[in-house]
This record gives structure tokens, sequence and C-alpha cells, in this order.
């Protein structure tokens, strides 16, 4: 079993209206930094022309370093509480890779919030996990994950075909938790006690992982744009 601290490789995108040159003057000009820099990664460029090439740049850094953090054919569970980052780190990955509860409860209500096909979602969430770890395709679990009754379901999977386990615990505050959440399409809002609750069971699971049989423990601090 390892624990390490996480430091994903997420992008700042950023216009400058100011921004000019001899041949497009008062043109808006756009770019991208790599937020890694305490891993010693200044990766970046400024000066676009065209956004849209600058976000595809931005977005190749981010799966590139991605594909470095696990062993091909990994289930990865990420675990924290809403609003504290775990979609904008899953979605650095292959989207095939990304098994998300809110998305498979989009594609069966038309709505990621609606919380009455959850048992429907999970149950779906559970054929993807199996399908992928038999194949041994990784696999990025995007949902709470704060309880042990879920994690100990997907640990099972990842065992039953000799898989390697990791967990992403999102040690987000719960004030940017909260400051995100609020920011959400009010189908998708979680209550703020729901979140101080996913928030007190994120921070009591982090002894108990390694117990659970999660052989790769990574923790992620901050939080992201």
């Amino acid at each position: 079993m390892t624990t390490s601290t996480l430091v994903p490789h997420i992008t700042w995108r950023f216009s400058d209206p100011a921004s000019s040159s001899a041949n497009h003057p008062d043109q808006t000009t756009h770019g991208w930094a790599c937020q890694a820099l305490s891993q010693g990664c200044h990766a970046g460029r400024s000066r676009y022309l065209d956004e849209h090439n600058a976000h595809r740049d931005a977005d190749e850094h981010e799966r590139q370093e991605a594909l470095k953090l696990f062993m091909p054919g990994s289930l990865v569970v990420l675990i924290g509480p809403a609003g504290s980052g775990k979609s904008r780190f899953a979605s650095t990955f292959p989207g095939t890779w990304v098994v998300s509860l809110d998305e498979l409860r989009g594609r069966l209500a038309d709505d990621a919030g609606e919380q009455s096909v959850t048992p429907q979602a999970v149950q779906l969430q559970s054929i993807l996990v199996e399908t992928r770890m038999e194949r041994q395709r990784t696999a990025i679990v995007d949902s709470t994950n704060v309880q042990a009754s879920f994690r100990s379901g997907l640990v099972a999977k990842a065992r039953e075909f000799d898989r390697p386990t990791v967990a992403i615990v999102f040690l987000t505050s719960i004030g940017h938790c909260n400051s995100r959440n609020d920011r959400r399409p009010p189908n998708r809002r979680v209550p703020h006690d729901t979140v101080l609750w996913q928030y007190e069971q994120t921070l009591a699971a982090v002894p108990h992982l390694a117990d659970e049989g999660l052989t790769d423990i990574r923790t992620v601090g901050g939080h992201f744009a």
C-alpha cells in the first residue's frame, strides 16, 4: 500500500483583450498554463489567436499527464464531497474511462440531478466497472463514494479480475466545495448540510481505505477551476 499527495496537471485557461500584434492590433488572444507548478511543470502558451486551438492544446497536456498516473487497467475511485473537483479531474482522462453517476442519471432521465433514477444508475455503473475490469481497461469512478459500502462493491470487482485499486481523495475545503456547489445549475445543487456530511465522511474514510483493499491512495488538496 502506498499513500502520496497528487498534484493534477490541471490547466488555467485565459483570454487577454489587451494583447495585440502588428498584424492583429487590438485582437483578443488566448492562452493556458499548467497549475502543477509544485511538480516543476511550466507548460503553457499564450497569444493564440484562436481560442479553440488554445483549449485543444491545454486539453492535450492534461490528457498526456493524466495517462502517466496509473497502471493501465486500474480501478480508480474518486472520493470527495460535491464541489470538491472530482469531475474536473476526471475530465482530464479519455471519456471512455470515466464512469459518472451524473452522466448515467442524465442518460436515464435527461437530467443529471434526477435522484429517483440513482438505483438504476448504480446498476449501470456496476456493469460498466465490472466489464472494464474484466477487459483490463482503466475505470475512473466519478461519484462521491464517501460510504464504505459503496467502495467495497467497487473494490470487489477489481479484486475479482486481479486489477490494481486506486483511491483519489479530494480534501478540498468545505468553503470551496459550497462555493462551487452554489454555482451549479439548480437541478444539480446539493444541500449544504449534505455537502458537510460528505466532507466529514471523506475525512473519516482516509485512515480506513487501505483496510478496504485500496492499495494506492492519493490525496488531492486545493480546488480546481
